[in-house]
């Protein structure tokens, strides 16, 4: 048990990404900090990022990348700063189109940075050691499951529901549900959905480039196909969308574009083109190049034309099947890979019970939240971690102005 008469300028709870990035800009503004986490070691999420390698910024940046149920124009352009913060903790990048990557390609080079300069500067850890509750009195009294701690300000930084396995919570809903705060509906977003359509079982393992478009939603780029689902950027982009509907009992379908760099009439024209020209040809191979080979043989038994017949016996009917099958491939959903794998919650606490100038709490002074627990997502690129140190740079800046 800790001396509960020790009185912290800053408590955090949660040792992520973004708890990291306020201890490091707290501690140096010479506050006394400690840390809460209920994992062994801090920035364990972070190591799963970007596929191990932590995409941490992206250099098109603004709130377009953000979903949240209120208004985000206060999201700016801040990667220059991300890039120039990391440099000051010996972290070159590599950059991708854009993408933002830390030199040597491995996510434990970010985390073990934040980690080592936190414990340069002294701040305080407790780790394997649960939040259960936070009282707010004279000052605030931090409840965990080992110990008391007294603190000036405290921080929420405990993440959403995403990723249970890697230290996922449900307390910072908990505590600003307690505190009189609404929270939204929470989804799982940046995650998979799962399917029983047979036809996948041909499709496993295959990387296709296509535009995925649900309800009014749509996204361009390489998917995934699984024997018993679908993955990848484009739906991983508007997951969140079918997260929501999946809560409502409202799900629609996935409907896949192959071809989305012709329009339907031209497609019809390229087809009836290369028809002509090689008459002898079977259908197959007058469709190689067009995608991925093993999409056309699943196209082609969608359009109910066998591979192997001669594109000298197509007609003007079968082309237009043909369009249908490539431009409208249509996959039924059956439900998201859930929040266990998912990489970030959509949805959280409403950001109208949050002075934007300071992630501070309207209702309770020194109560801040930051992070995955506040109602904003971003598409796959860096942003989530973008929001995460925007956040965490905030909340540091007003918490650094109000105890000097």
């Amino acid at each position: 048990m800790v001396n509960s008469e020790k009185l912290y300028d800053l408590c955090i709870c949660g040792a992520g990404y973004s708890g990291l990035v306020l201890a490091v800009k707290a501690a140096r503004a010479g506050l006394l900090v400690c840390m809460v986490d209920l994992n062994q070691m801090v920035g364990r999420r972070i190591l799963s990022t970007g596929n191990g390698r932590c995409n941490f910024t992206n250099s098109s940046m603004n709130q377009s990348f953000y979903y949240s149920n209120h208004n985000l124009d206060f999201i700016t352009d801040n990667h220059q700063e991300i890039i120039d913060f990391f440099k000051e903790l010996g972290v070159f990048y590599r950059d991708f189109d854009g993408y933002y990557y830390p030199i040597t390609n491995q996510a434990k080079t970010i985390k073990e940075a934040l980690e080592n300069e936190v414990k340069d500067l002294s701040v305080e850890l407790y780790l394997n050691d649960r939040v259960v509750d936070i009282n707010c009195k004279d000052s605030f009294e931090i409840i965990t499951h080992r110990n008391t701690l007294h603190s000036k300000n405290v921080v929420v930084a405990t993440g959403g529901l995403a990723a249970a396995t890697l230290g996922s919570s449900k307390f910072g809903y908990k505590i600003a549900s307690k505190m009189g705060m609404k929270v939204t509906k929470l989804a799982p977003s940046l995650v998979g959905i799962l399917s029983n359509e047979r036809f996948l079982k041909d499709l496993g393992g295959v990387r296709a480039y296509g535009k995925v478009n649900y309800k009014n939603h749509s996204c361009e780029g390489e998917i995934q196909f699984n024997k018993d689902g679908v993955s990848g950027y484009p739906v991983m982009c508007i997951s969140r969308f079918i997260g929501y509907d999946e809560l409502d009992s409202n799900l629609g379908d996935l409907v896949i574009d192959f071809i989305p760099y012709l329009l339907d009439e031209e497609l019809a024209l390229e087809l009836e083109s290369r028809f002509k020209r090689s008459p002898q040809k079977t259908v197959s191979d007058a469709l190689l190049g067009l995608c991925n080979e093993k999409v056309i043989s699943v196209v082609l038994s969608n359009a109910l034309i066998y591979s192997d017949t001669l594109v000298s016996k197509l007609d003007n009917k079968d082309i237009e099947n043909l369009v249908q099958a490539f431009k409208y491939f249509n996959i039924s959903i059956n439900k998201t890979k859930g929040f266990d794998n998912a990489q970030v919650t959509a949805g959280g606490i409403d950001l109208n019970e949050i002075d934007l100038t300071s992630m501070e709490s309207k209702k309770i002074k020194g109560l801040y939240f930051i992070g995955e627990v506040l109602d904003v997502d971003g598409i796959c690129g860096g942003y989530n971690l973008t929001w995460a140190y925007t956040s965490a740079d905030i909340a540091a800046k007003h918490i650094i102005k109000v105890n000097k």
